[in-house]
């Protein structure tokens, strides 16, 4: 096996060009296969760092009756608990070791540089007991401490314990100011302890619940459930046990059964899919790879059929010399993944980078050796797969081959060979170019949809208040003015305004609104709808367009008339017959009269269908607001003035994000972006090694058909015909490639329909395109070999046979 591995180097460093374009494809497939192995790896498979992982499950409640509502539909089998809830379930239920509930929060921390806001999990005290870990310093929450009015204690993330406290074993004990009350430390969790991944920063502090508003309101569903199955319970039995104790404390009827989902499976539930597309088409460029690889290798054969009849005459048997093209095979799809394995450490550092932070899982990306094992199986076989067929091919020469002259049967068999490969290579590479098509036009579609506002020069500031300005409404409502007065007299500073849920912020919040006068021509007057309150300025500030009637103005006071405004498509589906200005719908307590209809803006990502919104003006429905800034330029240019502005109005107050609308309209379909982008890429891939492949067969066939090149242009025939002669046989291949291809790429566009937005999976533009720029790279990368053919004068070639 060395002596042959040595001669198969030997062999392969002989051909230099055969060689440098085989490894060159090999690397390209392996590298991107492990890159991307790599990234849904550490993403979906990779275990969480808890002890048996399998039994950690998150729990919903469901409401079947929201399907058929379209804003809660999204939501029906997702639905949260609230803390009597909890406290029913973790009583009754006889399915689960433990059961726990947090809730993501930010605090506001007192320090002497100023309020600061962090990430806080406000917990069950059993939480940790629920993910099987422990503090690595002090103690866990004890269980009287998550009730109304415990006692404030706290536990310190492992990475805050260094960065803030400087590791120093003294910090049990100590206190943490979170706005007007101090939090005593009493324990140090352990290191990169995460729950909620790809969610943002890790919370700094973790806090028992003690709100005692929260501990009784039944409705208020702001708890995230784990639980932990006990040995032989399924989650079916697991979930009807769960809905049978909440809806038991519930006067109204939900689902028969909650979900429960185990937790690694629940958190990547949004990205599974996608992150498996890509698998699939990286695999299938590996595959590619091979198969021209095997297509240059069979090129190969033709060369090196003397050799092989030689060394039959010398007395080696046909599987002697399969063993021998196999070492070389492997030893080619060796050193094709050492390269590839180096690209993919690259690569796998550049896909993690362009990668939305909302994937969860990125932290746990790396090539490992369980990736490199994965990246030497796969060489091994791509090294036996591109390798079997022209060892075969080429064991078949026997001591004839020796005498024998020109083109024999052996020749055209491998170029019939050769042709499959080519026809195959090709159908791969229809269903990646179509899969990049379709991607590419939904990608193109969705950023240039209209989102019902201007994003461009907009700014997006949202303030954590302290509990002193937020429950005071005269403060509330001081600092809301100076704020907006003093940014509108600032240089750069067209408008500012405010607004609740402010769009593609990923903030929401809707509510039922009953419509006057629909009762009795209805199965219900009430309608789910949108909600936000805003100032007076806030529709021209984002420049949403005013349809009919008026905004609103100062004249809307607390004390005038209770008065809405209402979106166009809350307007068509209420009221479709007249006009909604004058009418009266319930909300926030109160029948208000619509004084006008705005445009309908897309809240939530510009795939989303736009959806009924009703607006209320803040001095009637008072609460916290977003601030929104028009620029006269570039808005992150100004982001530092505004900062300052607002510390100038209350240092106090910390801005939990400031935000430039064209960033956040990116950000609403980064995933989009990069999913598309990496299909195009192996898409691009693909054509390339199509085309190398077309050439490598082309050049081969004129190779190997010279002297009856020669003969036809001795007896009159033109170098044009001949190269159109040789074009045409070779694009037989490609015509039953790309036919097949197309099939299959049908097939395969049914599983990107959920990714699509305005295509569908049978737009001829994306077929025809594909099909037009595969049958150009196939014409001209079969016509360079054979117009070189065309020109050879008859009389050299004949002579040299």
């Amino acid at each position: 096996m060395l002596a042959d591995l040595r001669f198969a180097l030997r062999t392969l460093i002989r051909r230099r060009t055969f060689f440098i374009i085989a490894v060159t494809t090999l690397a390209l497939g392996i590298g991107a296969a492990t890159s991307i192995f790599s990234v849904v790896d550490g993403v979906l498979f990779r275990p969480l760092p808890f002890q048996d992982p399998g039994k950690l499950v998150a729990v919903y409640q469901t409401y079947p009756h929201w399907r058929n509502e379209p804003i809660l539909a999204r939501s029906w089998e997702n639905i949260t608990l609230s803390i009597p809830e909890y406290r029913d379930w973790r009583a009754q239920q006889t399915s689960f070791t433990d059961v726990a509930v947090y809730n993501a929060s930010s605090y506001v921390v007192r320090g002497e540089d100023g309020p600061e806001l962090v990430p806080v999990y406000q917990t069950s005290a059993s939480l940790l007991s629920v993910l099987r870990k422990a503090p690595v310093r002090g103690r866990d929450f004890l269980p009287g401490e998550d009730v109304p009015h415990g006692p404030k204690v706290a536990l310190v993330s492992y990475e805050t314990w260094l960065a803030r406290y400087g590791g120093d074993s003294a910090v049990i004990g100590k206190a943490v100011q979170f706005e007007t009350s101090a939090y005593e430390i009493v324990g140090v969790l352990p290191p990169k302890l995460s729950i909620r991944r790809g969610s943002g920063s890790p919370p700094q502090y973790w806090v028992p619940i003690q709100d005692s508003s929260d501990a009784t309101q039944r409705t208020n569903h702001s708890y995230w459930a784990l639980a932990r199955l006990k040995a032989g319970v399924s989650a079916d039995r697991a979930g009807l046990e769960t809905a049978r104790i909440i809806n038991a404390g519930d006067r109204h009827s939900h689902g028969d059964r909650a979900r429960v989902n185990a937790l690694q499976i629940e958190q990547t539930r949004e990205v599974r899919k996608p992150l498996l597309v890509l698998l699939v088409s990286v695999g299938l460029l590996l595959v590619i790879a091979c198969v021209n690889v095997a297509t240059l290798l069979v090129g190969e054969a033709a060369s090196r059929e003397q050799e092989m009849a030689t060394r039959v005459a010398l007395g080696a048997g046909r599987a002697r010399l399969v063993r021998q093209l196999l070492t070389e095979s492997l030893a080619l799809a060796g050193l094709g993944a050492l390269v590839g394995t180096a690209l993919a450490y690259g690569g796998t550092r550049v896909l993690v980078a362009l990668a939305p932070a909302r994937i969860p899982g990125l932290e746990d990306v790396r090539t490992d050796l369980r990736v490199l094992g994965v990246a030497l199986t796969a060489a091994a076989v791509t090294g036996l797969l591109f390798g079997l067929a022209p060892a075969l091919a080429l064991s078949r020469s026997g001591p004839a081959s020796l005498v024998r002259s020109g083109a024999g049967q052996s020749a055209r068999g491998r170029g019939r060979l050769q042709r499959t490969f080519v026809a195959l290579q090709l159908a791969l590479s229809v269903v990646l170019l179509v899969s990049a098509g379709l991607l590419s036009r939904s990608f193109v579609r969705l950023s240039s949809v209209d989102p019902g506002f201007q994003t461009d020069r907009l700014l997006v500031a949202r303030m954590a208040l302290p509990r002193e300005i937020a429950r005071d409404e005269a403060r509330r409502v001081a600092y809301y003015r100076e704020a907006i007065d003093r940014l509108a007299s600032t240089p750069g500073i067209v408008a500012a305004s405010g607004g609740t849920n402010i769009p593609l912020t990923g903030s929401n919040s809707s509510t039922t609104v009953e419509i006057e006068g629909l009762g009795a021509t209805r199965d219900s007057s009430s309608r789910e709808a949108q909600q936000r309150v805003v100032l007076p300025t806030y529709f021209a500030t984002l420049g949403i367009p005013l349809r009919a009637g008026r905004g609103f103005t100062d004249e809307d006071r607390a004390d005038a008339n209770a008065v809405a405004i209402v979106s166009e498509s809350m307007a068509r589906r209420d009221w479709p017959t007249a006009s909604p200005v004058g009418k009266r719908v319930r909300y926030r307590g109160a029948w208000r009269t619509v004084v006008g209809v705005v445009g309908d803006v897309r809240f939530r990502s510009l795939g989303a269908d736009v959806e009924p919104t009703v607006y209320a003006p803040f001095a009637q429905v008072n609460q916290g607001l977003s601030l929104v800034v028009r620029t006269r330029d570039d808005p992150a240019e100004l982001a530092p003035t505004v900062r300052a502005v607002l510390a100038s109005v209350n240092r106090d107050v910390p801005i939990a994000s400031l935000d430039a609308m064209p960033d956040l309209r990116a950000r609403s379909f980064a995933e989009e972006r990069y999913r598309t982008f990496l299909i195009v890429l192996f898409g691009v891939l693909a054509a390339v090694l199509a085309a190398v492949g077309m050439y490598g067969v082309t050049a081969r066939a004129v190779s190997r058909r010279t002297r009856e090149i020669g003969i036809r242009m001795a007896l009159g025939a033109s170098s044009q015909s001949v190269s159109t002669l040789i074009v045409a046989q070779t694009l037989a291949g490609v015509v039953v490639g790309v036919a097949v291809g197309a099939t299959a790429a049908l097939g395969a566009a049914r599983v990107l329909a959920p990714f699509l937005f305005g295509v569908s999976t049978t737009d001829p533009e994306t077929y025809v395109g594909t099909l037009a720029l595969l049958g150009a790279v196939s014409i001209l990368a079969s016509w360079i070999p054979a117009r070189r053919a065309g020109s050879v004068a008859p009389a050299t070639v004949l002579r040299s046979e």
